[in-house]
Formats: C-alpha cells, structure tokens, sequence
C-alpha cells in the first residue's frame, strides 16, 4: 500500500495542532493520508502549521478548527462546529507552565482547566461526531507521577510548583482516558494514552513557521540525541496510539528506550493513581461539576 494513502478516509482532530508534539502529529498523519482537524486557539498560527505540513505533503487535507481548551465557551462552539466524523481525537493542547494565578477564562486554574477540563469538555460534546470505532487518546507525561491528582480539590487554587501542577494536570487528562475506557467497555470506542518522552524543540526537523531552532542551539543538542529526541519521535506513540492496529482500549503507550525517553513506540506502565478506578469515577464527577458539562456515556 501506498503510505500516503495508508490513512485515507479518516479523520483526526489534533488539539494543540500548530507547534510542538502537536504539529508532528498533524504532519505525520496527513503524510500517510489522513484528514487532519487542527485545533487551534490561533487561526493565524494554524494557517502557518498547514503551510508548513503541505511543504511535506501538497495533497495533504487539512482543516482548521478555532478553539481555545481555556475557554469553556470556545469549547462547545468547536465541538458544535464540527459536522462530519470523527476517526480519532488527540487531546494534546496544553499549558506546560504557568503562575500560580493564572486563570483561564472562566475563572479555573490554567494548567487543569486548559490540559484536564477543556479536553473533559470538549470529548463530552464531541459525541454526536464520534465515529463508532472511534479513538481518544489522551496525551500523558512522565511528570503524570509528581503530584497526586485530589479530584475534591480540582478548582481550589494551586500553592505548589508550576511542574506538579503540570503533572497533575496530565494525571487527570490520563485518569479521563482510562475511566473513559471503563465506561466505554461495551462499545468498540477506544480510549487510550500516550506519551511522548523527552522530546526537545533543538533535535526536531526546521519548518518554517512551525518549528525554528538557531543553528547554535541545534548544534548543541546533538550531544544529547543519545538520551533524548526531537518531537517528531515524541510524536510516535501518539500517532501509533491513535491509529496503530495493535492498540487496545486501556493502553498507554510511550517511547521504548531508557526510561522512557526516547525510542520506538511501545505499551508502558501507568501509576497506580492514575489507573484507579475509584479515582476515575470522583474525577468524571467532579469534572462534570466544575464544568457544567454533562459527559453521555
């Protein structure tokens, strides 16, 4: 089969699509012949991102979908906005640090409500649009293991490091997907996480617009390339994940080298909290609550 028509006839919506991991998900997609959605909180931005992947790919179909998983309200017009089906979402927008009082624009803590809740809500009303056999995956980090996720407290305000609260934010965006595979037992949906290591912007590929590294920064990296990787390898897992015919609901994937890092995609472990149902179930509650988002399951 011809690798750019390998993915032909799905569709994929890639939150978070016009940098980073974001971006090596959309490209990697759309070269293999995926309809790639990129969601995005800057149109401006998301044009360049398609720029930059029709580089790679002239026939790549992409779309663009304006949407901000720190605004509850660009939340519901996105997901109301979209009117065909749905192969596969990627949650992978994301605040990865901030101050402690910073708020999105209901008034939430950022990291959770951009990384955890926007997802939360945006999954719950994208359920008209989700193919049968769809995917959500979930996009994890290792730094899911540096804070305990407490559902109880999810809105009260954050007085640790910017780093826990990113992994608690990532805790709970993966906590979701595993209750999400638990209640979605009996339907062929798959929800699954992904990670994608250590993946730094000096050892990614240039792309105008979308991925600009000074030549000095770059060269300095490459004594690392050893240990860690560029994003388009940390985007591996995640594109495996999302349409990899050996995925099964409940997985997480990640990089298979040393501690996780770097490598091929492979299943990995996930921490005991994040895994537990009981945790699960009081987070989808709370998340409802904090969110005024009823999820139908």
């Amino acid at each position: 089969m011809d690798a750019s028509a390998e993915l032909h006839g799905r569709t994929i919506l890639v939150t978070g699509a016009n940098a980073g991991i974001g971006y090596w998900c959309v490209e990697q997609l759309a070269v293999r012949g995926a309809r790639v959605i990129l969601g995005c909180r800057s149109p401006e931005r998301a044009r360049l991102a398609v720029d930059a992947v029709r580089s790679q790919a002239p026939q790549a179909d992409l779309g663009i979908l304006p949407l901000d998983l720190g605004s509850l309200t660009s939340v519901a017009e996105a997901a109301s906005g979209i009117d065909e089906r749905l192969d596969a979402v990627v949650c992978n927008a994301g605040v990865k640090a901030a101050q402690r009082d910073a708020r999105t624009s209901d008034g939430l803590d950022l990291m959770v409500g951009t990384n955890f809740l926007g997802h939360f809500a945006l999954i719950a009303q994208l359920t008209h649009a989700l193919a049968e056999d769809a995917r959500v995956v979930a996009v994890g980090s290792l730094a899911h293991r540096f804070a305990p996720i407490a559902p109880a407290t999810l809105s009260d305000p954050w007085r640790g490091s910017s780093l826990r609260q990113y992994g608690r934010s990532k805790a709970a965006l993966m906590a979701f997907a595993f209750e999400l595979d638990r209640r979605w037992a009996d339907s062929p949906r798959m929800a699954v996480c992904a990670h994608p290591g250590y993946a730094v912007d000096p050892l990614t590929p240039p792309r105008p617009g979308a991925v600009e590294t000074p030549g000095i920064l770059r060269a300095l990296a490459s004594m690392t390339r050893g240990v860690v990787q560029g994003k388009d390898g940390g985007a591996l897992p995640i594109v495996h994940a999302a349409t990899g015919p050996d995925v099964v609901s409940g997985d997480y994937w990640g990089p298979s080298g040393a501690l996780e890092f770097r490598g091929t995609p492979a299943r990995v472990t996930v921490s005991d909290e994040v895994h537990s149902p009981a945790n699960g179930s009081s987070l989808w509650s709370a998340a409802e609550k904090i969110t005024g988002v009823p999820f139908p399951t």
